[in-house]
């Protein structure tokens, strides 16, 4: 059965997609398929697929990819020792996780951890006792591991998860302990019970597919509502704007109608920043180079984090190196320095009122540091000279 099923399998990647790559690591090695338009710019969804005992991981690769989807994804595919997973994988499973983030770009807010059989019950440990980071958990035709306890469970419980296990499946009787558990947990498990055996079900794996690609849409949803609810709340227009501009860079891995409403909204969150833009530019035209520069500055403030705060503060350093603006600028800075050093001078005199000569001192010395030109600075001098004195000390 097995063997048929990976021999269609390799029938269909032949004829066309993507070739796997082999990445072979210091304890042992995974495959690495890329998208067939891979942009490496781009960061797609993964998918982490762990094969069964019969199975390797060649075999649980192609299978998913065989699979028809309407977002492109990463997907890799780790190699156990033997058959199946043990104990003794374990360290190989970390280096494997270690080097996929540190060596793939990708999209870690729609992660897809699935295994089949074994495969099954390792993803169950790594996502539970191992906090693997997943976003979505897809398992197949198997059981919750012992190693799996309630504890762990509820730290993770808002994670959705896929379980699907036929009603011949030797393993369905310690399904249902496994869902008491899950569920218990308060895991929102999205169940199904085909009319099968322990097979690696084409039918399955598809529903498995299209239920992650739903909490894939669901993910981008809740991101563009919280940007929809944004164009009305100007203090966080850059956190919404950056968060559309990352979805608009990252195009190619998202739903078409989805990056649609992404430009639409950046269009509308932008409206108030374009506005600004532009009154900046009349006040220019009016001779008004300060007030183009609060507009600008104001901008830059509002659309932290997006492109609109950096074309923003370019145009704002324009109008800075304008000869008038510069003397301006230079001139408020040093009114604002005087006062500054005013008022170290007056907290020394407050603590010198109150006996601190300590404290007293450390203004003084504070004012000097900072302010040495200042006019309060002579006072400052003399007054940290008298404290010297009066304490018969050098460093008061």
């Amino acid at each position: 059965m097995f063997a048929e099923i990976a021999l269609w399998i390799v029938a269909v990647i032949s004829a066309a997609g993507p070739v796997p790559e082999r990445m072979d690591l210091t304890s042992g090695y995974y495959l690495l398929a890329k998208p067939a338009d891979f942009d490496p710019t781009v960061r797609y969804p993964l998918i982490v697929c762990l094969h069964g005992t019969e199975t390797r991981g060649q075999d649980i690769l192609e299978f998913w990819l065989s699979l028809e989807a309407e977002l492109p994804f990463i997907l890799v595919a780790p190699q156990g020792i033997a058959q199946g997973w043990r104990d003794a994988d374990l360290a190989f499973l970390e280096e494997f996780r270690s080097h996929i983030s540190q060596t793939l770009r990708f999209d870690t807010h729609r992660v897809l951890l699935t295994g089949h059989s074994a495969g099954g019950a390792m993803a169950f440990h790594l996502f539970y006792a191992e906090n693997f980071e997943a976003s979505a958990v897809a398992v197949t035709a198997n059981y919750v591991p012992p190693t799996v306890k309630h504890s762990m469970v509820q730290k993770r419980k808002d994670t959705p998860l896929f379980y699907a296990v036929g009603e011949a499946d030797l393993n369905r009787p310690r399904m249902r302990k496994g869902l008491y558990l899950l569920r218990g947990a308060g895991v929102n498990v999205a169940v199904k019970r085909p009319p099968i055996g322990h097979v690696l079900s084409p039918e399955i794996g598809q529903a498995a597919l299209g239920w992650f690609e739903g909490v894939c849409r669901k993910q981008v949803a809740s991101e563009l509502k919280a940007a929809d609810v944004a164009t009305d709340k100007l203090p966080h227009l850059g956190a919404a704007a950056a968060q559309m501009e990352h979805l608009l860079r990252n195009q190619k891995g998202h739903f078409p109608d989805q990056i649609a409403m992404a430009a639409d909204l950046l269009h509308r969150l932008q409206q108030p920043g374009r506005r600004a833009f532009a009154q900046a530019e009349q006040a220019m035209q009016n001779d008004e180079p300060m007030e183009a520069r609060r507009l600008l500055l104001e901008t830059e403030r509002r659309y932290h984090g997006s492109s609109l705060e950096t074309e923003a503060t370019a145009r704002r350093e324009e109008v800075d190196r304008l000869p008038q603006v510069a003397q301006t600028l230079a001139s408020q800075r040093a009114i604002r320095r005087e006062k500054e050093a005013e008022v170290l001078y007056e907290a020394s005199l407050e603590a010198l009122s109150q006996s601190n000569l300590t404290s007293a001192a450390r203004y003084c010395r504070s004012l000097l540091d900072l302010y040495p030109d200042s006019r309060s600075a002579p006072d400052a001098r003399h007054l940290l000279n008298e404290i010297k004195t009066a304490t018969g000390t050098q460093q008061p």
